[in-house]
């Protein structure tokens, strides 16, 4: 098995440990330390021990592919299902599956109108016009941003600009609630 360097050495720092902090809490070698997070082989022992420190899976520890929040597919059918949901939010991965799903539907209704005539690219306009705005307001929820932005794509140009880069903000981390006064 062989451990991620970069996530384990972003662990570390996210935590503003030095190498050293890090072998006194884990109960590794600094030489290990440092193995590890240029890739080296990792043992079981010494796995669970950083899992146990960082407090994450083992498994997220280790080389592999970078798995996505869901698989591209599933992510536009839930789209799709969701169309007319606008509360919640949606993560910044599957919004921009839908996303490719939604520019796949209208390209194919271009080609459709230039052998048809417009009606395709009517209907297909509007028929992802609501899960289009669904998907929006629930990323900008979850990006910690004001549904209401979406106005902003009414600028000619500009607007449409703006509102793409604020769909690309990353999740808003969630901030623990306030005790109450006593």
């Amino acid at each position: 098995m062989h451990v991620n360097g970069t996530r384990l050495r972003e662990l570390r720092l996210a935590r503003q440990w030095s190498q050293e902090q890090l072998a006194a809490l884990s109960g590794l070698n600094l030489r290990t330390i440092q193995r590890l997070e240029s890739g080296a082989k990792i043992s079981t022992e010494s796995l669970r021990a950083l899992a146990a420190v960082f407090e994450v899976p083992a498994g997220s520890l280790l080389l592999g592919e970078p798995a996505p929040s869901q698989p591209a597919l599933q992510a536009m059918r839930e789209g799709v299902l969701r169309g007319l949901e606008f509360k919640g939010t949606t993560p910044r991965a599957d919004f921009w599956w839908f996303a490719l799903a939604v520019a796949m539907l209208l390209a194919f209704a271009q080609l459709l109108a230039e052998a048809v005539g417009p009606l395709p690219l009517q209907l297909a306009s509007l028929l992802v016009l609501v899960p289009w705005l669904a998907a929006c307001t629930r990323r900008l929820r979850d990006a910690g941003f004001n549904p209401w932005w979406q106005l902003i794509s009414l600028a000619p140009v500009a607007g449409i600009l703006v509102l793409l880069y604020l769909l690309t903000y990353p999740t808003r981390a969630s901030e623990p609630l306030a005790a109450p006064p006593a």
